[in-house]
């Protein structure tokens, strides 16, 4: 039976969730828009991601953060969803950071995936 799966995040940031979305490859909506389950149920969301014309996520705004929403056994990507979801929140992390760097007067400096997947970032500012 398909159902709809929401997944609390710590995304609280449209901007950075646009342009997270934007580099893993997905197009995105901010109109408030319905996404079906594998039933044909749907359910209402304030952004909607897309690959290829199919309505894959969805996030609801709950007051704090973005919840995604998706009907997983309709998940038929590359990556497993896990996968995707792993790679989604640690791009949106670099891009807060990024972001929340730049605001404080900080420069970045570099950059560099390290072999376990982490991201190491090094950032300067001048006094």
């Amino acid at each position: 039976m398909s159902h709809f799966n929401r997944i609390k995040t710590k995304i609280n940031n449209l901007s950075i969730l646009k342009a997270t979305l934007r580099e893993l490859g997905y197009n995105y909506s901010c109109e408030q828009r319905y996404i079906k389950d594998l039933n044909g149920n749907t359910q209402t969301v304030d952004l909607i991601a897309e690959n290829n014309q199919e309505n894959l996520l969805g996030f609801i705004w709950d007051g704090q953060e973005y919840n995604l929403i998706a009907d997983l056994q309709m998940w038929n990507q590359p990556l497993s969803f896990e996968c995707f979801f792993d790679n989604m929140m640690q791009q949106y992390a670099v891009k807060s950071i990024h972001y929340t760097s730049i605001k404080e007067g900080f420069n970045e400096l570099s950059q560099e995936r390290l072999p376990d997947g982490s991201i190491k970032i090094i950032v300067q500012r001048w006094s």
